[in-house]
């Protein structure tokens, strides 16, 4: 009898035994499951990110061409805009022609003006201003016309 009883205890030990390492290796097979999944994740994360990465690139580079076609429009419709001026007598074409290059000029002598008689605190504002717009159409129309950005 203790030689079943012994028998009927050693079996359900070696099932209990088998059945724990059953368990154990389905948690190994879960945890090297679960890295691989990790890995997993951590490879799309790092291709997702090079995706924005070179999505924003080409934003940049899409940016700047429209930039540079922006700028060129708007130096071509200044410059037709005085060529467009239509048939008329040479006299108003020619004075036509001269005003912006006499504004130019005058906006200069307005400055010289003002530097030389500047005495009140209360004229800096307008002083700045009438600079500001001198040096704009100084620029404007002698100068380099190119957009740059800030670095």
């Amino acid at each position: 009898m203790f030689d079943l009883l012994g028998s009927a205890l050693l079996g359900m030990g070696t099932g209990g035994i088998g059945s724990i390492i059953g368990k154990l290796f389905s948690f190994v097979d879960h945890w090297v499951d679960e890295k691989k999944k990790d890995k997993e994740h951590e490879r799309t994360i790092a291709l997702l990110e090079l995706q924005n990465k070179l999505g924003a690139e080409e934003s940049e580079r899409e940016l700047a061409v429209a930039e540079v076609h922006a700028a060129s429009d708007i130096r071509t419709a200044s410059y037709s805009h005085d060529a467009s001026v239509g048939v008329g007598s040479p006299f108003v074409i020619d004075l036509l022609r001269l005003i912006r290059p006499i504004l130019t000029l005058l906006l200069i002598l307005l400055v010289g003006y003002l530097y030389t008689q500047s005495v009140e605190a209360g004229r800096a504002t307008i002083e700045a201003s009438v600079i500001y717009m001198c040096s704009s159409s100084v620029l404007w129309w002698f100068g380099d016309r190119t957009l740059r950005k800030k670095t």
